[in-house]
């Protein structure tokens, strides 16, 4: 049988194998090569051979004396230099440690071994000008688009550069001006809506002594959310000028939990008689709930919260549980890859994915009560 086998048949087992393997869980196991030849009628040799090809794509991770799994989390890819035979898409983000960031690639991953494409990981540094990422488009003709997680700032030159690609460039973030640059696209949640919901989930439980706890940097994301914050007020007749605010304000790649801790301090100590907090992100909230606890304060008896994001699960573990807004990821990085491989809608640039309220034990109830 050996003999007679063609580079077609091989191409043909190969092609079987990675549908099969899409069908699969990541981390999943597969049975050993000898049962996996005589499933699909090849012999051993040519079943080793076409397993570790898929090794070289990615696909798959062999073992010694564990066996083979379907591309496991922490399998690094093939060098993005080298060529496959399958689709590329370069995926681009922050060389640090977020939750949110590694939430979405798990995402895109999964995503990816479902619709039969590769991902090539690219991690920038703060002072990056992009040149990797040039280079790995120039000399890669696979690749097929580029995804942007944008968790620094752009300049217009870099913009202009990655639209000059010639290639589908989505970034998970918003952009500012996206519309200037013929293909990009901007995929962010709806943080106006965040904005809003948090500020008025406050407000209708009868809440009218707010701090803001801007633990994050001030993108164009925050921007949008202090839009939607000064709209909840407007419309239940709270001047904004009573919402407490932290002076200290923090850089991008510096630590949001220690910022939720340091500006919560701030604006307690600057009106001890607040009875609720606007947190930017969970790891903000964590932050200020350790803040709380120094000043003697807890939650929600004397201070509500209520922020956004999941953080790995924290939220629910929390003393108490925090309400947040969650922006549904999954539906995220489907818009992302129906940009890529469908075009996405023709008269939009910019996509905006609204965000969950879930409702947890963080936010008292003041309704009638006396809170002079």
């Amino acid at each position: 049988m050996e003999s007679m086998l063609s580079p077609q048949s091989s191409a043909a087992l190969k092609a079987s194998l990675r549908k099969h393997l899409q069908t699969l869980e990541v981390g999943t196991r597969l049975p050993p090569e000898r049962k996996l030849a005589e499933q699909y009628g090849f012999s051993r040799a040519t079943m080793s051979k076409v397993l570790a090809e898929l090794e070289t794509e990615g696909l798959v991770t062999r073992q010694v004396g564990r066996g083979t799994f379907v591309m496991p989390r922490d399998t690094v890819a093939i060098p993005a230099f080298t060529p496959t035979v399958q689709r590329e898409v370069l995926l681009v983000y922050p060389d640090f440690f977020s939750f949110e960031i590694w939430n979405v690639i798990h995402h895109l991953e999964r995503i990816a071994m479902q619709q039969g494409f590769r991902l090539n990981h690219l991690r920038i540094q703060p002072e990056s000008e992009l040149d990797l990422l040039f280079k790995l488009t120039e000399q890669n003709s696979n690749i097929q688009a580029v995804i942007f997680i944008a968790g620094i700032p752009l300049r217009r030159s870099i913009l202009e550069r990655l639209n000059g690609l010639g290639l589908p460039v989505v970034f998970i973030g918003k952009i500012e001006h996206v519309e200037l640059y013929r293909n990009c696209h901007s995929v962010y949640a709806n943080h106006f809506l965040a904005g809003y919901e948090k500020l008025e989930i406050l407000l209708r439980n009868g809440h009218r002594r707010i701090g803001l706890v801007n633990n994050e940097p001030p993108t164009l994301a925050f921007q949008e959310n202090v839009r939607g914050l000064k709209e909840a007020a407007r419309n239940y007749k709270l001047p904004w000028r009573t919402i407490i605010q932290p002076d200290s304000k923090i850089e991008y790649w510096q630590d949001s939990m220690e910022s939720g801790y340091v500006q919560t301090l701030e604006v307690m100590r600057r009106n001890p008689r607040l009875t609720a907090l606007v947190v930017d992100t969970t790891s903000g909230a964590i932050g200020t709930l350790r803040a709380l606890y120094e000043l003697n304060l807890h939650c929600p008896d004397d201070v509500s919260i209520v922020t956004a994001l999941a953080h790995a699960g924290i939220e629910c573990y929390t003393c108490p549980k925090l309400t947040t807004l969650i922006t549904p990821v999954d539906q995220l990085c489907r818009t992302v890859t129906e940009i890529i491989y469908e075009g996405g809608d023709p008269t939009l640039r910019e996509y905006r994915i609204d965000p969950v309220l879930i409702e947890r034990e963080s936010i008292r109830n003041l309704n009638g009560k006396d809170v002079s």
